[in-house]
């Protein structure tokens, strides 16, 4: 059994997340296998049309993984992509991104998932031989009465080329948990019974998120604590370690994000000024006002706030918490939303990783 990672952040392939990564301090990094959502090609509402041709899009994902994780593996996935998308020299994007992994030393692993094409499977199988293995990622509607479990990760892993799963992870994605931990512990005990081949994949991780899915629910000019259902989740199913799949279950989570990012017209968006912190057992959000009315200088401010409380960290834990001290201060910022997505992320994965090297100290 694979004993490390001991925690996978399932995070966006944007700048924010991906600046997230290149600021963690050594000793937090060798704790990490992070996963890599890559997104769709991004839309230009002006013109209604894609910014990017697919060539374009692909093109670029494998030098910034070799800038913010180019020494460990991480997982790689295309959620969009099934696998019949072509480039213009006709190879399905998974296999060129894997490609110029290779050429460029990112330790990449292909995430599969049961909606993949055939194409998509093959081109992540033949990867996976020669580099760092695989991954199957499983969601939580995979295991319905109506669907033959066995045989989907049969047909998986033939579509993989592979027999011996000692070299493929497999990823239990329980999504957004909602706020009824009891029901998710119920939820994850009944997805657990069905895992096939339990003691036979490398690794197993159980990825799960509670953030909501954005903040119009926060009134502006407050500060909210939000429940990490998620984190609330993975202790209660600790204190039963008998009852889990296995005792080297790994821990992931989303980040600061919801499982499902929004696209919206930025013409018509609406966005605050906001700081997500992470705290032992919540989200702290300090949100101020509407940025194209009050600007982003209001994150001088909400950084003087955050540093007053009790649950802020101090500057030295993080490059994230640094920042926020330096903001205060008025040395650095105010930065805008990308700044605020690699702070606040920076934290998190400094915070959780801790949590989680606690308790394996603690078993």
């Amino acid at each position: 059994m694979a004993t490390l990672p001991i925690y996978v952040p399932v995070l966006k392939g944007k700048e924010g997340e991906y600046s997230a990564l290149e600021t963690l301090a050594n000793d937090v990094r060798n704790r990490l296998m992070p996963l890599i959502e890559v997104p769709d090609v991004p839309y230009d509402y002006a013109s209604e049309a894609w910014a990017k041709s697919l060539d374009e899009h692909v093109g670029g994902i494998a030098d910034r993984l070799q800038k913010c994780w180019h020494d460990a593996p991480l997982y790689l996935d295309l959620p969009w992509s099934e696998g019949d998308e072509r480039l213009s020299d006709g190879r399905v994007a998974l296999e060129a991104v894997l490609s110029d992994c290779a050429e460029r030393g990112v330790r990449a692993v292909p995430v599969v998932s049961r909606k993949k094409s055939a194409h998509y499977l093959s081109a992540a199988g033949s990867y996976g031989s020669s580099h760092d293995g695989a991954c199957v990622r499983l969601s939580v509607g995979d295991f319905g009465e109506d669907i033959d479990l066995e045989a989907e990760v049969g047909r998986l892993l033939r579509g993989l080329a592979r027999t011996d799963i000692s070299s493929i992870d497999l990823v239990l994605d329980l999504e957004d948990l909602g706020l009824d931990t009891g029901r998710a512990a119920l939820v994850a005990r009944s997805v657990f019974s069905m895992i096939p081949m339990k003691e036979e994949w490398r690794r197993v991780v159980l990825v799960a998120a509670s953030f909501p899915e954005d903040l119009s629910e926060v009134d502006a000019s407050t500060i909210t604590t939000l429940p990490r259902a998620e984190w609330d989740l993975w202790e209660t199913l600790q204190k039963r370690p008998s009852r889990l799949p296995r005792r080297d279950l790994v821990f992931g989570d989303y980040g600061i994000a919801h499982p499902v990012t929004k696209e919206l017209d930025p013409r018509t968006m609406r966005m605050s000024a906001s700081i997500r912190y992470t705290t032992p057992k919540n989200w702290l959000v300090l949100k101020g006002r509407n940025v194209r009315q009050y600007g982003f200088d209001q994150y001088f401010e909400l950084c003087k706030v955050l540093v007053k409380r009790p649950e802020y960290r101090g500057g030295p834990f993080s490059w994230g918490d640094q920042y926020i001290s330096d903001c205060a201060e008025g040395m650095t910022g105010p930065g805008n939303a990308t700044t605020w997505r690699k702070v606040g992320t920076n934290h998190h994965i400094t915070m959780v990783a801790e949590q989680v090297a606690s308790l394996h100290h603690a078993a």
